[in-house]
């Protein structure tokens, strides 16, 4: 016996045909031409049940878009550069971003939404930030399953590591990270985001060496934006306010 939400989505379906069916009659449309109908309407299904699915995998936290994205406010950051980013060039070539500046500048916004416009282009797509990402190549270690978990995501098109930076790394997950980055290099891509300028990234470590070999992979085929100014979720409050008539 099928299950109840296999059952609901067959009779939705056969519904839709039935529909169609209907509709075909009405119309006096051709065999071919309803067939063929038909099986557009079955692949747009499909796809609408695919990017679902994708979006859900992403674990985005919340949903951004680069429409959303005010480059008047934000001018640290060139509007034709981030639309070329858009193209999703560096994700089908292997390449990285990093997304460098101070808190609330518009990172993260601009990691997400590019995350989601490759979701959209039918790309596998996985979020975190640094802390959650830590805490799951932690969990895989308990269970001797690290390796194979790390090779795992490298399946992904494109990886998004959120607010590196903000916590010290001890030797374990300097090492995770450098594991990561190694096996991900030129087979996937990786988008982070991260506070601190590359000079600091040796006192993030646990030993500069890691530093510089997570570097090394990671900048080699990157693309490097550096966001300035002030904080991107407080323009509102620093907008002067609205004159009023007398």
């Amino acid at each position: 016996m099928l299950p109840d939400g296999v059952v609901g989505s067959r009779r939705i379906r056969w519904s839709i045909q039935a529909g169609i069916c209907k509709l075909a009659l009405q119309e006096e449309a051709s065999y071919l031409d309803y067939l063929a109908y038909l099986v557009k309407e079955e692949v747009r299904g499909r796809d609408e049940t695919q990017i679902r699915n994708a979006f859900k995998s992403a674990r985005f936290p919340v949903r951004k878009s680069l429409d959303d994205f005010d480059f008047s406010f934000q001018t640290s950051v060139s509007q034709q550069t981030v639309r070329d980013l858009a193209s999703l060039e560096f994700v089908k070539a292997h390449g990285n971003l990093i997304l460098l500046g101070p808190p609330l500048v518009g990172k993260s916004h601009l990691a997400i939404a590019l995350g989601i416009r490759a979701v959209e282009e039918k790309m596998r797509v996985r979020f975190w930030t640094a802390a959650d990402l830590m805490q799951d190549l932690y969990s895989h270690l308990a269970d001797g399953s690290l390796r194979r978990y790390i090779q795992t995501l490298t399946r992904y098109d494109l990886l998004i590591i959120d607010e590196l930076g903000y916590l010290k790394l001890d030797q374990t997950a300097s090492d995770h990270l450098f594991q990561l980055v190694a096996e991900a290099y030129e087979r996937s891509s990786l988008a982070i985001t991260s506070n601190l300028d590359f000079r600091e990234w040796a006192e993030m470590f646990a030993n500069p060496s890691t530093a510089a070999a997570v570097l090394d992979r990671l900048l080699h085929h990157a693309h490097v934006l550096s966001l300035k100014g002030d904080s991107y979720r407080l323009r509102s409050r620093l907008a002067p306010p609205k004159q009023t008539a007398d």
